[in-house]
């Protein structure tokens, strides 16, 4: 994205300048916040300020940072999120995911709570209270062959995932999964109606009616009509297969049923099934490659992975709200870019992108702050630039916090040896 680009979202979502020392471009700003949450491990207006005094190389006033973080900075900053997630590089698709070129897009949502200050309970009470006093619960919904996040939503830790997972109307042609969080034979019900798919993990206090078996369970025609729970399955056969009829109940209290299909593949570690739920046809999918696709949900468990230890998501002291938007919008704009780079370092080598850890690529995005900073800025530096560029940030980024302490620590130490 461009400067100007970057201007334009700013003005159009009410982001200023400002004047003199508390002048902040929007790029830098952008920029800093986004290097910030990979930069620093614990994430406060005074990191940010460093940083961008620091790097950018701009003088500002130390409250200039705090005056900017609003309601403007957290629309600044989603803006920017979604524009730069619709133009990630598309990785070259692997042997495992041909199979899944019958679908427009393979999506899951996923959630997590981040724990906020204490100060902010009365707008987002934590139903922990023992742990936590404060919290809120990011929800998320990825593209899981892409590799990417395609909306996220900030709500109180109180809000039912699946609640806001339904909020999104169903879309045809697509492949649902998500984890037992998500499970609602009502939800299954709406998306086989809206000619989509899912697959999901089976609940294991799930006891549907048994109508139709495949293979691998004893006596089938005997067994058909019976519940799960009572099914007797072949230990020659390591999966199986059947259809089966799932009750739930609507709105209105009004009582219906659904017929899914239920796959189990048995696992020697913990000798038991793994079963699964789903609308994706026999023909088109055997019990183990149903077991190899779910693995494929795992892409989302990595994303918020990478937020939270990477991209700090799960340090949010504020007691503003707005600025929590910022700094989360900032965090989700860091993964982004570090997923880019990620593809493009793949694409660049001729190897497999999952040959890439991207948690890997997190650990070392601090490395990368500076000259990512420099390149987007468009600024070649000598060696001689650079070593004073890092000189100033050791100088402007690691000062003693408390100067008297460590005065009276070294200064005494010093007489000693004198």
């Amino acid at each position: 994205m461009s400067r100007e680009e970057v201007e334009v979202l700013a003005r159009k979502n009410g982001y200023t300048l400002g004047a003199g020392e508390a002048k902040i471009p929007p790029l830098e700003f952008v920029l800093c916040c986004a290097l910030s949450s990979v930069a620093e491990h614990k994430r406060g207006f005074a990191s940010v300020w460093r940083i961008l005094a620091a790097a950018c190389g701009i003088t500002v006033a130390r409250s200039a940072p705090i005056q900017r973080f609003g309601k403007a900075s957290a629309e600044l900053m989603q803006a920017v999120f979604e524009r730069a997630v619709s133009r990630l590089p598309t990785p070259q698709q692997e042997k495992v995911t041909t199979k899944l070129s019958m679908f427009e897009r393979v999506l899951a949502d996923d959630g997590s709570v981040l724990r906020l200050s204490p100060l902010l309970e009365k707008l987002f009470p934590a139903t922990r209270t023992n742990t936590m006093k404060a919290a809120a619960k990011l929800h998320a919904r990825a593209d899981l062959v892409n590799r990417r996040i395609l909306r996220v939503e900030v709500t109180g830790e109180r809000e039912s995932e699946l609640a806001v997972a339904r909020q999104d109307p169903v879309e045809s042609g697509t492949l649902y999964m998500s984890d037992l969080g998500y499970t609602s034979y009502a939800f299954f019900a709406e998306i086989k109606a809206g000619e989509a798919d899912f697959l999901f993990r089976l609940k294991k206090n799930a006891n549907p009616v048994v109508e139709k078996i495949r293979h691998g369970v004893f006596a089938p025609r005997r067994s058909e009509g019976k519940k799960l729970s009572e099914m007797e399955f072949c230990r020659t056969h390591d999966t199986f297969d059947l259809d089966a009829r799932f009750s739930y109940e609507t709105e209105d209290n009004s009582k219906k049923s659904v017929t899914l299909r239920v796959v189990g593949v048995f696992n020697e570690e913990t000798e038991v099934y793994h079963c699964y739920v789903t609308t994706l046809s026999p023909k088109d999918f055997s019990p183990e490659e149903i077991a190899d696709l779910y693995c494929l949900r795992w892409v989302i468990e990595l994303l918020f992975k990478l937020l939270k230890s990477s991209c700090h998501l799960d340090h949010l002291d504020s007691k503003n709200p707005a600025a929590l938007r910022t700094f989360i919008y900032a965090s989700l704009l860091m993964a982004t870019i570090l997923s880019a780079m990620a593809v493009t370092a793949a694409r660049h080598a001729g190897i497999s992108p999952n040959e890439i850890s991207v948690l890997m690529l997190g650990h070392a995005a601090p490395l990368m702050a500076i000259p990512l900073m420099l390149l987007w800025q468009g600024r070649e530096l000598t060696k001689e630039e650079m070593a004073a560029m890092l000189m100033n940030i050791i100088l402007n980024c690691c000062r003693q916090q408390n100067r008297k302490r460590a005065h009276r620590k070294w200064g005494h130490f010093v007489r000693q040896q004198e």
